[in-house]
């Protein structure tokens, strides 16, 4: 695990471009294929260029985000009359925007993780959890553009997070609190699982690339004040064979809770839960000593 009292050198480890072929397919949104140089000691910082507010002042959360090539979707919640979650679905231009809301409240189990579907022009939301009946094998598919439920389902295993990699046409999820892997093909059925070391950190979102499967992950202290203050965060990085590559220290501004992980255009970027809002962040990468 790299650790995160290294001492940083100033040099920025800059993401490379690779030119993909005809024939590659791109979950990382129509740009630049996502490479770093894993052999190097790396630690990494989130630089803030967005806000996405949520439009209604009820939802206390903001949990899963993804983003489909042209907006940005997130996940807000809060809990109804009966106490069970509901999700606000909300999409925003890259400049952070709102474009548009789900038509009230969908139920979606916490959405802790979104990913896009491109065969499907929809969001495939995995639940994490349930307040009324536990879901943690629960996912939903919901169109791209008029944000409705198309579909819900349960699969085989229980999952915190999973992420749909286009360029394979396969799955990665990750169990609990992240001891176990899951590998799935492209109708949803598990073809490797693996047991990794736990990492200690919160479980959070997933994205997957066609060379790599990166956790976000985070910690926290007790209460400050009444409010939980966030001090450690951390990307884990595994290949789709599920070996552990390196453990990335991540740094957020505020030491905000991080939430999601995407890759666009060949950077990384990592919103964090601000309650009524989710902050965008730009993740660059230095190389620590």
């Amino acid at each position: 695990m790299v650790s995160t009292e290294a001492k940083q050198t100033e040099t920025v480890i800059e993401t490379e471009p690779v030119v993909q072929t005809e024939t590659e397919t791109q979950s990382e949104t129509d740009g630049a294929r996502f490479v770093l140089d894993l052999s190097k000691n790396l630690s990494a910082r989130g630089d803030r260029i967005a806000e996405f507010v949520c439009p209604e002042s009820g939802y206390v959360t903001a949990q899963g985000c993804c983003f489909d090539g042209e907006c940005w979707v997130v996940a807000f919640n809060r809990f109804d009359q009966n106490g069970e979650e509901c999700t606000l679905l909300c999409k925003y231009d890259p400049e952070g925007k709102l474009v548009g809301t789900s038509d009230g409240p969908l139920y979606l189990e916490h959405a802790n993780n979104i990913s896009y579907l491109p065969e499907e022009e929809a969001y495939y939301v995995t639940s994490c959890q349930g307040t009324i009946r536990e879901c943690w094998d629960g996912y939903s598919i919901v169109d791209k553009d008029t944000l409705e439920v198309l579909e819900k389902g349960t699969l085989d295993a229980p999952f915190f997070a999973m992420a749909y990699c286009p360029e394979r046409q396969a799955y990665a999820s990750g169990r609990w609190s992240g001891e176990i892997l899951d590998f799935w093909d492209r109708q949803r059925h598990i073809t490797l699982t693996r047991d990794v070391k736990v990492s200690g950190t919160l479980s959070q979102g997933v994205f997957a690339t066609q060379d790599y499967v990166f956790f976000v992950r985070s910690s926290r202290t007790l209460p400050v004040n009444g409010v939980d203050v966030y001090f450690h965060q951390e990307l884990r990085v595994y290949d789709w064979n599920g070996d552990w590559l390196t453990d990335i220290p991540l740094e957020l501004q505020g030491d905000a809770e991080s939430e999601s992980v995407n890759i666009v255009d060949g950077e990384m970027y990592v919103t964090s839960n601000q309650g009524g809002s989710a902050l965008l962040y730009r993740v660059v990468f230095t190389e620590s000593e």
